[in-house]
């Protein structure tokens, strides 16, 4: 797409185009891209390594991503030392946590999305149908007005924030002026990830001091996670219990026990054996399924909300996806205490 609109649109005059990131799918991986692209902009190359992250996707997505980094750099022509050294660096985030905020004020919940003099234009087009678009709002600049015929330019549907209140299933003071609604999948490796990274500050900073309310919600992702749904209904089956956040723990701290095996119901019916909960009570729930409509009630609230993928977060209605770092969640729920 981009080498069509740089030969027809950009090279021409008739359109700027600015790149913002918005790190969604791929937890860490895409976090540590934007801050390449960053990093490689302090240096006047940021075309140069977006093309090459682009270009390059099955080399860098490993565990020696950040030595893969420095060296593209370096065969880029970038001071390979300044390019680490602000890899590593905080203040190298915030410009990707203001890219990903004003994302999120146009409504923005995936990637690709494209803001067109103000028209928000979601995902990945076919070229004629972009090219249309494309010349309609030139037209609209000059003349005021779009072509009737123009109909991908209309908004989205609005997205059906109203959720059902949870009790077991929610933490934090009731009346707290912050309301995070998680929707998770418990053997999604990402919402791992935001379990053990993330959530332990947001929990000490908001949820413990009374500024936060905390509320899950199952949205397991059974086509790629076939434990996923058990799980759900394990965490369920503890809240009778009053031990919800207990097996919620449990499911997370010791996902490699149980994720990706067939006797997984024997591993959760352990975990409520160390728990100490009634085990003959616990069993019988979910051998049953007692909680499976309950668990199928917040996917459909997910779906009708335009969750597509695990974890998503709705701080107060603004939604932040995938397993973001602590700084996005931080500026978005300040941002909510101090409109």
């Amino acid at each position: 797409m981009l080498p069509l609109l740089e030969e027809a649109y950009i090279s021409t005059g008739k359109v700027y185009f600015v790149y913002k990131d918005y790190p969604v799918i791929g937890g860490d991986f895409a976090v540590i891209a934007s801050l390449a692209g960053q990093c490689a902009s302090n240096q006047g190359q940021f075309w140069a390594m977006n093309n090459w992250l682009f270009d390059n996707l099955a080399t860098w997505r490993v565990s020696e991503v950040m030595d893969i980094l420095a060296e593209t750099a370096g065969d880029l022509g970038l001071d390979q030392d300044a390019f680490s050294a602000c890899m590593q660096e905080q203040a190298s985030i915030e410009p990707i946590v203001v890219d990903y905020q004003e994302g999120q004020n146009y409504g923005i919940r995936g990637t690709p999305n494209f803001v067109i003099n103000g028209h928000l234009i979601q995902g990945l087009l076919p070229w004629e149908q972009m090219k249309a678009i494309i010349d309609a709002l030139i037209i609209e600049a000059e003349t005021g007005s779009l072509p009737e015929t123009v109909a991908t330019v209309t908004p989205s549907p609005t997205p059906d924030l109203d959720f059902a209140a949870e009790e077991v299933t929610s933490k934090g003071d009731p009346d707290a002026p912050v309301v995070i609604v998680e929707f998770s999948d418990y053997q999604c490796p990402f919402c791992l990830r935001h379990f053990r990274e993330t959530l332990p500050s947001l929990t000490k900073d908001y949820i413990e001091t009374g500024k936060v309310r905390y509320v899950f919600k199952d949205f397991p992702l059974s086509s790629i996670h076939p434990q996923a749904l058990d799980a759900a209904l394990a965490a369920e089956c503890a809240g009778e219990q009053g031990a919800y956040w207990s097996m919620h723990d449990r499911l997370f701290g010791e996902q490699e026990r149980w994720a990706g095996k067939s006797d997984a119901v024997d591993t959760f019916k352990a975990f409520a054996a160390e728990l100490e909960l009634d085990t003959e009570a616990f069993n019988r729930c979910l051998d049953e399924r007692t909680y499976q409509d309950e668990v199928a009630a917040d996917f459909r609230e997910g779906v009708a909300a335009g969750v597509t993928g695990t974890p998503a977060f709705f701080i107060n209605g603004v939604f932040v996806s995938g397993a973001q770092p602590y700084e996005v969640f931080q500026q978005v729920i300040d941002q909510q205490l101090n409109p």
